[in-house]
């Protein structure tokens, strides 16, 4: 019995011991934790606190470093870096002519806040050379205003690459009066760009004055980037679009230009578009561009959602041959309209349109007249014509990356999105089946199919070389000393993934499109040109979008161009002068040997 008291005792003794064991390292963990919480907490605000006695102690001005200049693909200038000046003023001190002075400096400029100085930047030394003066010889008198070195960026192509460039801001989460880049290439490359502000510091006196100053640090230069852009190829096309669009009173568009073989972009226009100058010289207009109904600063070239119409028809064709779903010489009788029982009302049809009878039609002529009835069939079957049906339709789709972004070295691009039978149950709740007359909608590139126009030009790369090639902006990246800091490479997603047989006969419809189908108008131009037209119907069919995207020279192009004009009157047709005005600049520009008589 004792023995037995004697163990329970013990283990009673041993629980008593491991209890006030854990507890005292729950304690020691508990002290620990919150002495280094103390310990961080002290220090960040020792930071804090000490930046602000260096304020006191100290007045501080940022020497801005030179932002790092755009270059088109020859070396020209898109954007430069040019020798300015900020002035600033201390509001709680300035004289009443010292203001006078900042206020007649200030006129159609913004004036930007820091603390109790206020100041303006990107000053040309006309405008400040009475001031710099004035300054210079009567310190003592205007020792209220201060004038610093900066650089403002002059941009050579203004608005015609507003949407390309972007425009710079002040750093919201910066304490520095710090410029950085906002949208576009100034924003995509800004780490490259922006360089290593610099600074000067004077003694803060007693009294609030500035004092002698006691620190200077100079700033370090951005990189200059070189791109890709044919900087007068640009400009051009941007003046022959706003014309285009001035006079038949169109709003919103876009166009790109690249190399099929490389993904050099040679053009980016999105339209309206703006000068990024505004955002710092001219606040009238910088306000008007943020309140303008057809969104300036919004990138329709890459971020852009739109059906794509009939362009999508070239690649259903290589998926249905692909899949031998038909052979390219069956013809299939195109009689104006498609006629599909109701299962569910008997004597009742659902009507599929085309915009006329094309009779007896094979596939080379089902691109080039961009033939619906020809394509329903080929998505959705009829009668004893199978078709790809959906799930393969969303499989070349993938194939042409329509549902994945390209990578395009500027922000903001978007995927494409691909409607399912799955995704049609969240997007139409009320008729969530996924029907025969769906697979023919996006079998023609209408229906709930969105993709952008660089995706548009990526497939079209694509179908002209047999390389899913990733698009570009910008080749080189270059310090102040000239040394390569980055150099790009030609990057494919696939190479010589399509049937070369096969790939021919798309590619002959496509060239058939200029010679004899939709796009004849530019069957007289002095190279030869494929392409394919689209014209999706939009907001229930009330209003249309035109499309063109095509290639040059054919059969072994170095361009391929995609135009979209928003909300037209008549179809794709509407393109198609503007399209054949702008890639005549471009062989004008890089081969006037076309031209000569």
């Amino acid at each position: 019995m004792e023995d037995i008291l004697f163990l329970v005792g013990k283990e009673n003794i041993k629980q008593k011991i491991s209890i006030t064991s854990i507890m005292m390292w729950l304690l020691v963990i508990f002290v620990i934790f919150v002495s280094l919480y103390v310990y961080i907490f002290q220090k960040k605000n020792y930071i804090y606190f000490q930046k602000i006695a260096d304020n006191f102690k100290n007045i501080s001005f940022i020497l801005p470093a030179k932002r790092g200049n755009i270059l088109d693909a020859n070396n020209k200038y898109l954007v430069k870096s040019i020798e300015s000046w900020n002035l600033y003023i201390n509001l709680d001190k300035a004289t009443d002519e010292e203001k006078e002075i900042f206020l007649n400096l200030a006129k159609a400029k913004k004036i930007f806040y820091r603390g109790n100085y206020a100041f303006i930047s990107n000053l040309s030394l006309d405008e400040i050379s009475s001031v710099m003066i004035k300054i210079t010889n009567e310190k003592n008198k205007y020792k209220y205003l201060e004038l610093i070195p900066s650089f403002s960026r002059e941009n050579y192509l203004g608005e015609a690459a507003g949407s390309m460039i972007g425009y710079l801001g002040f750093d919201e989460n910066a304490e520095d009066d710090i410029f950085v880049g906002k949208a576009g290439l100034e924003l995509t490359y800004d780490n490259y760009l922006k360089g290593k502000e610099g600074k000067i510091v004077y003694q803060h006196l007693p009294n609030g004055d500035k004092g002698d100053k006691i620190e200077e640090i100079e700033p370090v230069d951005g990189y200059d980037i070189k791109t890709t852009i044919i900087s007068d190829f640009q400009k051009k096309a941007y003046e022959l679009m706003k014309n285009y669009f001035e006079e038949n009173n169109y709003k919103r568009g876009a166009l790109i230009a690249l190399n099929p073989k490389t993904g050099a972009v040679y053009a980016l226009i999105s339209y309206p578009s703006y000068n990024p100058d505004w955002f710092l010289n001219n606040i009238q207009q910088a306000t008007k561009i943020l309140s303008d109904p057809n969104h300036p600063l919004f990138n329709r070239a890459i971020a852009g959602l739109y059906s794509p119409g009939s362009t999508i028809k070239p690649i259903v064709a290589i998926g249905a041959l692909s899949e031998n779903v038909i052979t390219p010489e069956k013809k299939i009788y195109a009689g104006g309209e498609l006629k599909i029982p109701n299962p569910y009302i008997p004597g009742t049809y659902s009507i599929f349109r085309d915009n006329k009878v094309h009779g007896w039609t094979d596939m080379k002529k089902a691109i080039a007249e961009s033939v619906n009835i020809y394509f329903y069939i080929l998505g959705g079957g009829f009668g004893d014509q199978p078709g790809l049906g959906i799930e393969k339709l969303i499989k070349w789709w993938k194939i042409f990356q329509l549902d994945q972004l390209s990578g395009i070295d500027i922000l903001g691009e978007k995927p494409g999105f691909l409607p399912t039978p799955e995704n049609k149950k969240e997007l139409h709740p009320i008729d969530p089946i996924w029907r025969l007359g769906d697979t023919y909608n996006v079998s023609i590139g209408q229906g709930d199919l969105l993709v952008t126009p660089l995706r548009i030009t990526l497939w079209t790369s694509a179908l002209a070389t047999n390389k899913l090639v990733k698009p570009f902006l910008v080749q080189e990246i270059k310090d102040k000393h000239n040394n390569i800091i980055f150099q790009r490479k030609t990057e494919y997603i696939w190479e010589n993934l399509l049937n070369d047989k096969y790939l021919k006969i798309v590619q002959e419809g496509m060239r058939q499109t200029v010679t004899n189908g939709t796009a004849k108008y530019l069957n007289d131009l002095p190279f030869p040109v494929a392409g394919k037209s689209g014209t999706p119907e939009i907001l229930g069919k009330k209003k249309l979008n035109a499309i063109f995207t095509g290639y040059a020279p054919y059969p072994d192009p170095e361009i391929v161009m995609t135009l979209l004009i928003e909300d037209v009157p008549l179809g794709s047709v509407a393109t198609l002068p503007l399209y054949k005005q702008i890639i005549t600049e471009y062989f004008k520009i890089t081969h006037p040997e076309f031209f000569k008589m």
